[in-house]
């Protein structure tokens, strides 16, 4: 809000799930398990999921601005 009326466009991008080392510090087991588990039942997204997302978003006309964007595997919701 504070840039837009400078002409600058922000993008805020959450990524569902991907594949990373995320939970590699797990200490709870159980949990690494869940999360393990929860990325082998579905696709996750891969980085160019991600950069189409981008890509899109800053094709947008100058007059509009992806202001937020989720991007989630279509399994995930």
């Amino acid at each position: 809000m504070e840039l837009g009326p400078r002409g600058v466009r922000v993008r805020n991008i959450e990524p569902g799930l991907v594949p990373t080392e995320l939970g590699d510090g797990m200490t709870d087991p159980g949990q690494r398990k869940f999360l393990d588990e929860w990325r082998h039942s579905i696709e996750t997204l891969r980085s160019e999921d991600i950069a189409a997302g981008v890509a899109w978003s800053a094709a947008a006309p100058a007059r509009m601005n992806v202001a937020e964007m989720i991007i989630v595997p279509t399994a995930q919701g």
